[in-house]
């Protein structure tokens, strides 16, 4: 049922009053209809316009049905002439209609407040109500009617049966007017005026006056104004079956009161209750037609909106699976590029690795190249020759050792210790370690016209000279320039705030380029680790990327600057300015050296050339020499009485058992100091704080190395 919205007391009012007038009339035109004049009539119209008005106005207008029903009453009451008795049997026949009116109306509203031709179970439960209410209101009123003497008692039943079914037939015949069906039907004007035609030309056939000669037919032509309805309940809704119904029943009943029509022979009240019985199929037919339809307009409705609700899921599922397949992609190409980057460290790895035993081997050569040249320059009455050749032979093992060192800090294999550094000579060397690299289009210009020096590991500064220095050489496609250059710079207060330094003395190393530059959008992202540009192939994959360029510049208090344009890119790495060379006890800062003192060695080795080049210069020196080829050599010779070992001497790494293992058990065995020569070795925990000589060294170097060990 239509929910109704509130109105004002003067609205109600005037709505009341009007239902008033129409129930009156429409009653007193109805009575006309009756079987006997007084006598109610089959199909009670005011009933049903009572109830479509409780209906779309709410129960405030009951005051209506029951003025109206009064005053049509007072009118036509039957029975005693007694106006006292005529008002008593009209305001009784009045409130009976008013409640039963009412009680359709609560039930109808209390089980279902819309749609009630919806589907066919509301509408069943719909006639029950209807037919509820019109047996109370049928009940009081006959009854009052006969206590009245308004009709005799042995024509109760059939005056109740006449007066309940004309209730029934009234509001079933008008309340579909205002019934909700569920899903709105389409307006089908074309629809409504054919079906309004063709019920038009069946009744008149069947009931009009031209054509009398078929009436006498014994084909039931009163069923063929039943298509009309039938249409109206399938294609046009309940308003539709109210209008063909009301106007079937209209024809029908004035054709059969002027003696046409299929009825027309039969005695008159007989006559209409057959017009009561065919308006009783065409209603039950028409609404229940539209009950199924609308039925199946909902049923269709909500499949479409099943349809839509699966539609939606389905879409969100869809964007679910492809938001999970471009993770998916995602993953995988992420999983891609640290598998690259797992074969890269594999491969530095490697590299590495291979670095290290180069440079253990050649370090080995280059001890024995640098020791028999110092020998030499040592022998008196040589010629001047043979002193200079010496010489150059020395510089060239000492140039194959800067270069060993710097392969070893592009491997990343160099331990690292901060010292004092020239920038001059730093720079130098690597010019010529760099030039190679560079095509013969890119000029190379690296200058230092100031003195600068900084205190850092070489190693790390070799390795941001180098990954600079490769990647600018990278960013330019064709013919061009890098530039390194160092100046030192005393920064003040506000230019130092400006760098995010403190204020005092710095050493600014610039790489410059004209390569393509880096695109604004790349470059608050170049000092994320593992972020780079290059296309696959591009490099060589042995720098550490600017990330830990930026890594050692902030490690040495230090930080890094970038400014980039088209044909323009500058990396400016800020570094404190060391004043000299800082004391230290170590083996190099050895500066004051007291009296040899002769000692008994134990030289341990496995190369046996740089084993007789030690021997031969601690021999010249003084010393007693005994000589091991590994660990285990050493530790069977110290376990002989009488040896006299004073000092241990010994390669890392040796076969079978090494050094750092040798001088765990001779420390743990005999109160000896332990020397330690490396050509290269990995780091290792237990030589962090050990005196280590690394290969190649000079005899002046092993000389002061060996006076430390013994005085410690």
């Amino acid at each position: 049922m239509p929910t109704t919205r509130p109105r004002s007391p003067a609205a109600t009012a005037l709505v009341a009053l009007l239902l008033a007038s129409a129930y009156a009339i429409t009653g007193l035109l109805g009575m006309q209809l009756a079987a006997q004049p007084g006598n109610v009539t089959p199909v009670w119209v005011p009933a049903g316009l009572a109830l479509a008005a409780l209906i779309t106005f709410g129960r405030g207008v009951w005051p209506g049905i029951t003025l109206g029903s009064f005053i049509l009453n007072v009118i036509v009451f039957p029975g005693p002439e007694s106006l006292p008795k005529r008002l008593l049997g009209a305001l009784a026949i009045s409130v009976s209609s008013t409640l039963g009116l009412l009680l359709t109306h609560w039930l109808s509203e209390r089980s279902s407040r819309r749609d009630l031709l919806g589907r066919p179970s509301t509408l069943a439960a719909f006639w029950a109500w209807v037919a509820a209410g019109c047996a109370v209101n049928a009940t009081g009123g006959l009854l009052f009617t006969a206590l009245l003497g308004g009709l005799p008692m042995s024509g109760f039943p059939s005056f109740w049966l006449t007066w309940w079914l004309g209730d029934t037939l009234g509001i079933l015949l008008l309340a579909p007017l205002v019934l909700g069906e569920g899903t709105p039907r389409e307006f089908r004007p074309l629809e409504w005026a054919a079906t309004l035609v063709l019920t038009l030309c069946a009744c008149q056939l069947v009931f009009g006056v031209p054509v009398t000669s078929l009436h006498n037919s014994e084909f039931p032509l009163a069923w063929t104004v039943s298509l009309g309805v039938v249409w109206a309940g399938a294609r046009l809704g309940g308003p539709a079956v109210t209008v063909q119904t009301l106007l079937i029943y209209t024809l029908m009943s004035w054709g059969t009161l002027t003696g046409h029509g299929p009825f027309a022979r039969w005695p008159r009240e007989l006559a209409l209750l057959l017009n009561d019985a065919l308006l009783v199929a065409l209603i039950i037919t028409g609404q229940l037609l539209a009950s199924l339809a609308a039925l199946a307009r909902s049923q269709q409705a909500a499949l479409e909106r099943e349809r839509a609700s699966l539609e939606v899921r389905v879409a969100e599922r869809t964007s679910q699976l492809e938001a999970s397949s471009r993770s998916l992609l995602d993953e995988t190409e992420a999983r891609s590029k640290l598998t690259a980057r797992l074969v890269e460290a594999q491969k530095q790895e490697a590299l590495g690795r291979l670095a290290g035993g180069v440079a253990h081997d050649f370090n080995n050569l280059l001890t024995v190249v640098s020791g028999e040249a110092e020998l030499l320059r040592s022998q008196a009455g040589y010629h001047a020759d043979v002193y200079d050749g010496a010489g150059a032979i020395l510089a060239a093992a000492h140039r194959a050792g800067e270069l060993t060192r710097q392969l070893l800090a592009v491997a990343r294999r160099q331990p690292t210790a901060p010292r004092h550094v020239d920038l001059q000579a730093t720079l130098s060397t690597n010019r010529r370690l760099l030039r190679p690299l560079f095509p013969e289009s890119v000029t190379l210009d690296v200058t230092c016209t100031e003195p600068c020096s900084v205190n850092m590991d070489p190693t790390l500064l070799d390795q941001i000279i180098l990954n600079l220095a490769i990647n600018a050489r990278d960013a330019i496609t064709g013919p061009g320039q890098v530039k390194v250059e160092a100046t030192p710079h005393v920064l003040e207060e506000s230019a130092a705030a400006a760098l995010g330094l403190q204020a005092g003395r710095w050493v600014c190393l610039s790489v410059t380029d004209d390569g393509t530059g880096i695109p604004p959008e790349v470059l608050p992202r170049i000092f994320e680790p593992f972020f780079t540009t290059k296309a696959e192939g591009r490099g060589t994959g042995l720098g550490l990327g600017l990330s830990t360029v930026l890594g050692i510049a902030n490690q040495s208090r230090g930080t890094v600057k970038v400014s980039s344009h088209e044909g323009r890119t500058q990396f400016s790495v800020w570094l404190p300015a060391s004043d000299g060379p800082a004391a230290n006890a170590g083996v190099a800062a050895l500066e004051s050296r007291v009296a040899p003192r002769a000692a008994t060695i134990l030289v341990v080795e496995d190369e046996p050339l740089v084993r007789r080049t030690v021997v031969l210069v601690l021999e010249r020196a003084g010393h007693r020499m005994l000589t091991a080829g590994d660990g285990e050599e050493a530790l069977a010779l110290l376990r002989q009485p009488g040896h006299g070992v004073e000092l241990v001497l010994t390669d890392v790494v040796m076969p079978r058992m090494g050094g750092v293992e040798l001088a765990r058990a001779v420390r743990a065995s005999y109160p000896l100091p332990v020397l330690f020569m490396s050509g290269f070795h990995e780091s290792h925990v237990e030589l962090a704080a050990e005196q280590v000589l690394a290969k190649p060294f000079t005899a002046d170097q092993l000389m002061s190395a060996i006076e430390l060990a013994l005085r410690t």
